[in-house]
């Protein structure tokens, strides 16, 4: 069909020909084909039922006395017919009874049944359409007896042969008409063709040569002649107005001549005279800033010198007044710029919302110096990354929010911004500055942008000005392609507004920010102990077109969220508080993303500096954002505008966004798809409160299970959890600590990695098994304590279900920030003895260097006791003296007995207890042995173990010589 349509009209004149003409004769072809085959089978049918009749008449009396050789004579009767192949008599049980031919080569077989039913489903079989032969089936009776069955079978070949042979005569005739119509067509459509080529032609040739003088020229009568006589008055009518409008032309290029050349005369003159009051200006505007920077910085040096109070007055009037000088100058520079044509406008990629928020800063402060509001309403589809002139727009910006202040003496101020309009290929923004202030009459308004122009007389002198701001901004808007205008406020004061388009074209589409997405309809939990800063943010991501919703703890938040899965509703995201009574923000956020009910929601994490979770433990725990307190509305706004385009996006592995933080000191410093400096809220929204803003301490004392089985260690952890002001209770191996867990309720886990009976790994594994089993959520902290520094320990316990990391030896400021992480420590260790370095007697120091213990880390034990005595020091020394020879000893053993994990572990435990009381050197050789059982193996380990045990000897006797001398 589609070359059809692109053939030619004698080609489709001759195939609608040859299509019907061929259709009609197939159809007469087919239905004569079908009779023919039809009456052939019908006129065999009907000769085979009249043998089968006969021969069965003839068999009734052979059947009856049961002679084979008459009834086979009688088929030997069908010998007459050539056409006939075979043929049987069946008795009345279906066997044959006498069959032809009688030469052996073909052999009757029994009938299965004689039944009218049977015979029917034969004759059918006997009878198909196609076959090569035609078999019937007729009963042979006696009255209402029937005595057998006689069967006929007729050979069709030669009957198929006669089909054919009138079939191929048909189909030769069919040929023969075909070509007979086929000729006979072709000599009428020249008749219907020639005049359309003939028009197509002409119409070809005027449209080459633009020559509508010619004609064609006809002596038909029929449509196809109206069609060729309206060609004709076509052709006539367009070269009348041709002619019209040549003569048209040529009187206005006449005209247009003269007054061109009265306009380049006027232009000239016109432009002598902008480019001599532009060139003045510039050159005063430059030649007076010269010596007003001198005035400036001479001023500024003179108020550093010492001066009487009315010098100092004098001084900083002139200092007031010369800034104020300058800012004149440089509106003059400015508008002498545009009058001569020189100032240009810039096209650069940059941030329009940092550019918004460093504007909302720089004039709040003003606003607030004068006791009036200011507020930005910034619509959510605002474009993040746009080109364009940063500079100039900041200059606007500034014009008209700085007249807003000026003019405003209560009430507040509302700059707002919004998208115009927006194609593929550019984008309008509409800004706009309410305030209420004096108002601008409608006389004023028409000069209102005019140079050296305010609203009236009394506005100039009370307010000052040069009126050369909006006058710049006005040229600067139409440079950039824009309009500015003023408007009176439904109320009190004004509107000045002004357009500007940009391109979007010239923004790189795989820049940070380039897409916004809206939070419209986006399903948010808010999960804040803090009712006020809640509702403030619940507040705002409504005003954001979010549904969001609060939970005022970390055990309702996590049932709304998995009721909200099970309901087939699930949260999109959730922004969680670090601070929350009996956990934190960070284990809920475990505790979510280990259900697999909740795990697709978004997860946003607030937290103070000093409780900021590192990358590792945001990853482990499942956040995709973290922002430090005070959290910017605009850095919340981008997390969950990135959460959103996930949301939206095919999914797909590199959609998967690596959990980021935002500081104060890099605000929204986050990772792509979110932009480097998010979207700033419509309004400036209120914050979560600072950290600064929440109670300090807990009435209630935190409970802490402390899992560990080396009583040095055991001493000086309980030391430091009891000075940091939290209970601490202790288990020796995993397998208490996991009973401890089920039976008490604990704040916290410290939870040693190498325990014997069952090590800190499995016990934190099955601690969380039976919260999921209970259907808990992960609200109790594991924090892992061990003596490895390996690289991938951390990673190690983390993956086992803890939720941080401690490496021992560590100190009370170490492990008060882990512990603060995640529950509030009710004295927090900003002042430590680790801060400053103990101060040793001058008579120790040398003993200090000599002897096999660092008095220094006995100090820092002493320093935990609340009373300062010895009596923790003299407890910690004789748990390590009296367990140490223990530990000696099964080492020794073990070695003996190739026992390498047993190696590992004791060394381990040993070398911990070592580095607490200050045995550095005894604490490295258990390092190296530690490692040779890592290895699995205990070559050289013999050596190592009498090394340690000497050095023992010298650990213990610096104890003993540091407390004779002490006391």
């Amino acid at each position: 069909m589609p070359n059809f349509e692109r053939s030619s009209l004698n080609q489709k004149l001759t195939t609608i020909s040859l299509l019907s003409t061929a259709t009609a004769l197939l159809l007469v072809f087919a239905v004569f084909a079908a009779t023919s085959v039809g009456n052939h089978r019908k006129d065999e049918a009907m000769q085979l039922a009249t043998y089968a009749q006969v021969i069965g008449a003839t068999s009734v009396d052979h059947l009856v006395l049961r002679d084979r050789k008459r009834a086979t004579a009688t088929l030997a009767a069908l010998g007459a017919q050539p056409d006939i192949a075979s043929a049987v008599v069946y008795d009345r049980h279906g066997q044959p009874f006498a069959h032809y031919p009688m030469d052996g080569e073909w052999e009757a077989e029994a009938l299965d049944a004689v039944d009218a039913t049977a015979l029917a489903q034969a004759n059918a079989e006997g009878q198909r359409l196609l076959s090569s032969r035609m078999r019937l089936y007729v009963p042979i009776r006696d009255g209402d007896v029937q005595l057998g069955v006689v069967m006929i079978e007729t050979d069709l070949v030669a009957t198929w042969l006669d089909i054919l042979a009138g079939l191929a005569v048909m189909g030769l005739a069919m040929l023969a008409s075909l070509g007979v119509s086929v000729a006979m067509a072709g000599r009428f459509k020249r008749s219907i063709a020639e005049p359309v080529t003939k028009l197509i032609q002409a119409a070809q040739k005027v449209s080459a040569s633009q020559n509508y003088s010619l004609r064609i020229a006809h002596q038909r009568t029929d449509e196809l002649g109206q069609l060729i006589d309206s060609f004709n008055t076509m052709m006539a009518q367009i070269e009348d107005r041709g002619a019209a409008l040549l003569h048209h032309r040529d009187e206005l290029e006449r005209q247009v001549g003269v007054r061109t050349e009265q306009l380049e005369k006027a232009k000239n003159a016109a432009e002598a005279a902008s480019r001599a009051k532009s060139a003045f200006l510039a050159t005063m505007s430059h030649e007076i800033r010269t010596p007003m920077n001198g005035v400036l910085g001479m001023t500024e040096m003179l108020l550093a010198t010492p001066l009487t109070e009315a010098q100092r007055n004098y001084t900083t009037l002139v200092k007031r007044s010369g800034e104020h000088l300058l800012v004149i100058i440089n509106d003059i520079l400015d508008f002498s710029k545009i009058e001569a044509g020189k100032l240009t406008i810039e096209y650069i990629n940059f941030n329009l919302w940092d550019l918004l928020d460093d504007i909302h800063n720089v004039y709040t402060p003003q606003a607030a110096a004068k006791g009036i509001g200011f507020d930005f309403d910034i619509a959510n589809d605002i474009p993040v990354a746009i080109c364009g002139d940063p500079n100039r727009l900041r200059q606007i910006m500034a014009n008209l929010l700085g007249n807003a202040i000026k003019f405003t003496e209560q009430g507040r101020i509302l700059a707002r911004v919004r998208v115009a309009g927006e194609d593929t290929q550019s984008v309008m923004l509409r800004f706009e500055v309410h305030d209420t202030g004096i108002g601008i009459s409608r006389e004023a308004r028409a000069r209102l942008f005019e140079a050296f122009s305010q609203a009236d007389d009394s506005t100039t002198r009370r307010y000052g000005g040069t009126g050369l701001g909006l006058a710049i901004s006005k040229q600067l808007v139409e440079l950039m392609g824009g309009a500015i205008g003023v408007d009176n406020a439904p109320k009190q004061g004004s509107i000045f507004w002004f357009t500007v388009g940009f391109d979007k074209r010239r923004v790189d589409p795989d820049a940070p920010g380039h897409r916004q997405h809206t939070l419209e309809g986006l399903r948010v939990l808010v999960v804040d102990e803090q009712e006020t800063s809640r509702e403030d943010v619940t507040q705002q991501l409504q005003a954001w077109r979010a549904s969001a919703d609060g939970a005022a703890s970390a055990a309702a938040a996590y049932e709304r969220l998995l009721s909200a899965a099970r309901a087939g509703r699930p949260y999109d995201a959730a922004v969680l508080d670090m601070e929350l009574t009996h956990t934190s923000g960070l284990a809920l956020a475990a505790s979510i993303k280990a259900d697999p009910g909740a795990r697709a929601t978004h997860l946003v994490l607030v937290s103070p500096e000093r409780l900021a979770a590192d990358p590792v433990q945001r990853r482990t725990a499942g956040v995709a954002y973290q922002l430090i307190k005070p959290a910017r509305a605009a850095d919340l706004y981008a997390c969950l505008a990135a959460c959103a385009a996930r949301l939206h996006a095919p999914a797909s592995p590199a959609a998967a966004t690596a959990p980021v933080t935002s500081s104060p000191a890099a605000p929204g410093a986050v990772a792509a798809p979110v932009p480097a400096t998010p979207a700033r809220d419509r309004q400036r929204a209120p914050v979560p409160p600072a950290a600064a803003t929440r109670p300090a301490a807990r009435a209630r004392t935190r409970r802490v299970l402390l899992a560990e089985d080396n009583p040095v260690n055991v001493e000086v952890a309980k030391a430091m959890l009891e000075s940091l002001g939290m209970e601490a209770h202790c288990a020796r191996n995993g397998k208490e600590a996991l009973q401890a867990v089920r039976d008490g309720s604990w704040d916290a886990v410290l939870m040693d990695c190498q325990m014997p009976v069952m090590d800190g790994f499995a016990a934190t594994a099955e601690i969380r098994r039976h919260e999921r089993e209970a259907g808990r959520p992960r609200t109790l902290p594991v924090i892992a304590i061990t003596a490895n520094a390996l690289q991938g320990d951390r990673e190690a316990c983390l993956a086992a279900g803890m939720d941080d990391y401690l490496s021992k030896p560590f100190t009370q400021q170490q492990l008060g920030t882990v512990i603060s992480r995640w529950i509030a420590v009710p004295l927090a260790a900003t002042a430590h003895h680790d801060d400053v370095p103990p101060r040793l007697p001058p008579e120790t120091a040398e003993m200090v260097r000599r002897d096999a213990v660092n008095r220094a880390a006995l100090e820092n034990i002493r320093a935990l006791s609340r009373d300062g005595g010895d009596a923790l020091v003299q407890k910690v020394i004789a748990a390590y003296v009296g367990d140490t020879p223990r530990h000696l000893a099964t080492l020794r053993q073990a070695i003996s007995g190739e026992d390498s994990g047993s190696v590992r572990r004791v060394a381990h435990s040993l070398k911990s207890a070592s580095a607490n009381i200050g045995a550095t050197r005894l604490a490295t050789l258990c390092k190296e042995l530690e490692q040779l059982g890592r290895a699995d193996s205990v070559i050289g380990a013999d050596r190592i173990l009498t090394d340690m045990e000497d050095e023992f000897q010298s650990v213990r006797h610096s104890l003993h010589a540091m407390f004779e001398k002490e006391t």
